[in-house]
Formats: structure tokens, sequence, C-alpha cells
């Protein structure tokens, strides 16, 4: 997936985030009247979650100059919100500047150098004391077969294939939480988290979805001809489930 492609358009933004989130984020993180940097942002979702949760500043970075458009211009209203192009490695902002620096469905891009990189940046990013959520999936967590989690569930079981492209891509709970502690962050705690992306009215709507590939890269693997079997597939499925996605993910919460 090429991130700055005019193909991937819109496939980070038009969505906001679930209430069970920010009842997560407001229980574990507290962002009220808080610095938060939001480091591979997309475009924005979460940033605008944050500010919605009463967060004295937002920051967004993501090194997709097409993304932070999109971010931009979804909140125009939003004065104490800002976006700045930079890298998980390298966000270009102050030392010490945040009191929570957040991270989700980044890391699974990274190689495990820059996996430890980008926690250094993290780290430095904050202000002694600061929190660190990093949230991303896990190959665990892309395996389970709950029945909640139909939706992806049934993209691996119609392509096998893609679970070994996933094996290579994956960040491994203690890998990751190794990555923290070398980068000086102490406290490192993991939770398992169900987050509902969306709620979709009609199967129609989940089509289109998938067929644009919004919202998840590991679609820009696939043809379209093969997304209209995996449509199929769902479809199949779709007149005795509920049409909401959810995912499972793993979350690391660290202290600086």
């Amino acid at each position: 997936m090429n991130i700055d492609s005019p193909g991937t358009r819109r496939t980070y933004s038009e969505r906001t985030v679930h209430e069970g989130w920010r009842a997560w984020c407001k229980q574990y993180l507290a962002p009220e009247n808080k610095d938060v940097v939001d480091v591979g942002c997309g475009g924005g979702i979460y940033s605008l979650g944050f500010i919605s949760l009463g967060a004295r500043t937002v920051t967004g970075v993501d090194s997709s100059a097409q993304y932070l458009e999109e971010a931009r211009l979804a909140s125009l209203k939003e004065t104490n919100l800002s976006f700045a192009l930079g890298t998980a490695q390298a966000t270009g902002l102050p030392d010490a500047c945040a009191d929570i620096v957040f991270q989700r469905a980044v890391i699974h891009h990274l190689s495990e150098k820059d996996q430890l990189a980008g926690a250094a940046e993290l780290w430095r990013l904050l202000r002694p004391d600061g929190y660190c959520a990093v949230q991303d999936r896990t190959l665990e967590d892309v395996e389970s077969a709950d029945p909640t989690f139909w939706i992806r569930a049934t993209l691996f079981e119609e392509f096998p294939q893609l679970l070994e492209f996933e094996r290579a891509r994956r960040p491994t709970v203690h890998g990751y939480a190794n990555a923290l502690k070398e980068s000086g962050f102490v406290d490192i705690s993991l939770l398992a988290y169900s987050e509902s992306r969306k709620n979709y009215s009609s199967f129609r709507e989940l089509e289109m979805e998938i067929m644009a590939r919004k919202g998840k890269s590991i679609l820009f693997e696939l043809s379209d001809s093969e997304l209209r079997r995996y449509c199929d597939r769902l479809r199949s499925k779709a007149t005795n489930t509920s049409l909401r996605e959810v995912d499972q993910w793993t979350i690391w919460l660290a202290t600086k």
C-alpha cells in the first residue's frame, strides 16, 4: 500500500471513533486538560477523539501529506488541534511536549529497528510521568476465531495466504514490550481490547467500504475481483449476523 497514492485517498478518514473507544480512553488515559501527541494520526480520527474528551491540545503527526490534508479539512473548527508532517521515528516535535503519546496501527508497518527508534521517540516526546499508549494487532489478535470478529476472520478464511503476509509484519507482545523497556519506559502493562470499528446500516454500506479498501491496508493485497469474492462470502453470512465490525487489539501502556 502506497500511503500517498491517489488511490488510497480517504482510506483512513470519514469515520469517527466508537463510543467504546472513548470510554476506554477516558478510563485509562484521562486526556482531559492534557497535551496529547497522536503519532501516525492518518486522517485524524483519533486526534479528534481526544479533542472530544477534553484534551487541552492535540498534535497529530503522520508521514503522509495526503492524510494530513484530509485531517486538517475535517477539523477546521478545532483551534486546539494541529497536524505536522513527520515519521514515527522522527516526529520533529520538541522534547517533553506531551502528557500522553498515542500510536494506533503503526508499529506493524515498522521493522524491529524502527520500532525501537519509534519507542525512543515516544519517550522523548513525553514529560516526566507521562503516559504512552500503543494500540496494534498481534498475530494472535489477527487469528482470533471469536465469532464477534467475523468480518475480519472471513477475510482469512477466504484468503489464507494473507496470514503469511500478517506473520511477516505483526509485532509480538513481548518483543514490543522490550522495545519500550529499552527506551526507558517503566510500568509496562498489556491490555486485550475489542474495538468496535463501525456499525453498518446495511450490507451494501459494508460492501462499498470494502470495495473502496477503507480502513484496512491489507485489502490492497487483493485484486478487485478478489474483493468481490470476499464480499460474496460476507453476504452469505450476513443474514444471521450483526453488521457490526469489531476487531481484537493489543494495547501496550507504559509510563515515563
